[in-house]
């Protein structure tokens, strides 16, 4: 009974997520400048990738089944992708500003000085999310500081971090599909450019990549020893102290654990060896701070942001930060009447939107996160660079060739929603069967909620994008299944009639 109510709860997660991505695709297709030539070049890019595959599997049958050609391959791509990031974030540097200068700031003060100025504590007591990655940021500024500038070591720390999560998540891609599919992988991660144009933004979209495929791994990993699973939970703990959205995984792993084909105590003993570490770590870095005397416990209690406020930064305007709604909460002073304050108009904004309405603003939100191929790097890397640069010629709005990278991005965002799409269809050929992808595709449909209802912006999900390769390849795999089907049945029909 419990294995059917399985199998049932997770055909119908995949209708629901099936029916919402379909639309999501059609809506940002559609919403592109230059719809027509993006939809053109990411069908090009699509033959071209099953054309390399038949190429290499009857053409270069040796190098198919090598796995050191693989393993060789893929080292290679590494590297030229660190050089490549490596590259962009010295060329692309820009001295910090918004949320990304506040944390950079107070990074500096506290290894300089060792206390933050009197603005860093008002920063702080407001965005305490932001106080874990800062404490990090000043932890590496302490000990390499004398190496360069800070600006230039946050940029290579924020390389040495993404390089680390397409590290973890070569081995995970190996692990589900096998070397080459791992190769496939680590080419498309090369090959997206938003990865180049976010390495100078040394900030938690990016610090959080390799939590985000690194915890995937060792929920993998929980097969050989289930002890990993209290390793995944602390190493979880520490990106969601960075990024708060990564908390979807924890969630996704949860719901995972209640889906596979074990006896309920086994169930019990997965999900607390998961929770407890992870609990235990958040609780630890959330108090540290308070420990450390960087602030007044008073001027929390003044200053804080409620989460209702980023639930009302969610539904103005496409659901990005909103100036208005930030002057609103920041002109009330004391916790309980910011709370009074957002809901306040969260309730008024909801009764205006009614029904219909607020099915438009989703609409349009969902479009506006998910819509960007660009990751709204192009709009962090103008303001105030700290030196002109060959790349600002693609990378920037107002650039000679930015209309190609714009082409270029969103036709490879296409690409990327549509390998998602794949990847939930192929549940139902698989019948709801219990597959380990399952995982990331609950990850993915929680993020997706996620910044439905709260503030959003497209550099939100950078750190998600291995993951949305990941389903691109299952998606792709499954083809390949269902293609070899289709090529053996017809096969056997002409043997029998022959």
């Amino acid at each position: 009974m419990w294995e059917k109510t399985q199998k049932w709860s997770m055909l119908l997660f995949s209708t629901v997520f099936v029916l919402v991505w379909s639309v999501l695709l059609f809506l940002v297709a559609a919403g592109f400048l230059e719809s027509k030539k993006i939809c053109a070049e990411a069908l090009a890019c699509l033959i071209l990738l099953f054309l390399g595959i038949v190429f290499f599997r009857h053409f270069c049958g040796g190098v198919w089944e090598n796995p050191y050609f693989w393993k060789w391959g893929s080292i290679i791509l590494l590297l030229l992708m660190t050089a490549g990031m490596l590259y962009a974030g010295m060329e692309l540097r820009v001295y910090p500003g918004w949320d990304f200068g506040a944390v950079y700031q107070g990074a500096v003060e506290l290894a300089e000085d060792g206390i933050f100025t009197e603005q860093s504590k008002w920063y702080f007591t407001t965005y305490p999310n932001n106080v874990a990655v800062c404490l990090f940021l000043a932890l590496v500024f302490k000990f390499f500081g004398g190496l360069c500038s800070y600006i230039t070591l946050g940029a290579l720390l924020n390389v040495f971090l993404m390089m680390a999560g397409m590290c973890f998540f070569f081995l995970l891609a190996r692990h589900l599909y096998g070397i080459r599919y791992g190769f496939l992988g680590l080419l498309s991660c090369t090959l997206f450019l938003p990865f180049y144009m976010h390495a100078p933004i040394f900030y938690t979209d990016t610090f959080a990549l390799p939590f985000v495929t690194g915890t995937f791994l060792l929920y993998q990993l929980r097969k050989k020893d289930v002890r990993y699973l209290a390793v995944a939970g602390l190493f979880l703990a520490a990106g969601y102290k960075m990024k708060g959205s990564l908390g979807v995984i924890l969630i996704a792993l949860l719901i995972h654990i209640w889906l596979q084909k074990e006896r309920i105590g086994e169930y019990v003993k997965q999900s607390v060896l998961l929770m407890v570490p992870f609990l235990l770590l958040t609780g630890f870095l959330t108090i540290l701070p308070e420990q450390m005397s960087l602030w007044e416990k008073e001027d929390v209690q003044k200053n804080e942001f409620p989460l209702e406020h980023w639930l009302a930064m969610g539904l103005e305007n496409d659901g990005g930060y909103s100036a208005d709604v930030y002057w609103m909460t920041a002109s009330v002073e004391g916790r309980e009447e910011k709370i009074a304050t957002d809901r306040e108009f969260i309730r008024e904004k909801l009764e205006e939107y009614g029904g219909a309405g607020l099915l438009q603003h989703l609409k349009r939100k969902a479009v506006f996160t998910w819509g960007d191929g660009v990751y709204f790097a192009p709009e962090k890397l103008k303001r105030d660079p700290l030196q002109e640069s060959s790349l600002h010629a693609w990378f920037l709005y107002d650039g000679e060739n930015y209309a190609k990278t714009y082409r270029y991005c969103n036709a490879f965002q296409l690409l990327l929603l549509s390998g998602i799409l794949l990847s939930a269809t192929g549940n139902f050929f698989r019948k709801g069967e219990r597959r380990e992808i399952h995982a990331m595709q609950l990850a993915v449909f929680g993020i997706f909620a996620f910044l439905l209802i709260w503030e959003t912006r497209s550099r939100y999900l950078v750190n998600f994008v291995p993951i949305f390769v990941l389903l691109g390849i299952d998606g792709l795999q499954g083809l390949e299944e269902q293609g070899t089907r289709i090529v053996n049945r017809v096969r056997e029909r002409h043997h029998g009639n022959n």
